[in-house]
């Protein structure tokens, strides 16, 4: 129960208190673009199905031509 608890106090803090301030709001108002992919990504990390930073060490591995296990 505290882990959920936690999370919900991180995003208050770093969320919803950044979105507060005018200068951020055209990054903020459009949560349909953010907000659900955002939580269904983190759902998959949580689960295991997906690695953080997966798309990122996969688009490295393309761009070097190489596998994410094989070393140089």
């Amino acid at each position: 129960m505290y882990t959920v608890w936690i999370h919900v106090v991180a995003f208050f803090q770093v969320v919803v208190m950044n979105c507060i301030q005018p200068v951020n709001w055209k990054y903020c108002y459009r949560v349909d673009q953010w907000l659900i992919l955002d939580t269904i990504e983190g759902y998959e990390i949580w689960t295991k199905q997906k690695h953080p930073y997966q798309s990122e060490k996969e688009y490295l591995s393309n761009v070097q031509g190489t596998t994410p296990t094989e070393k140089k």
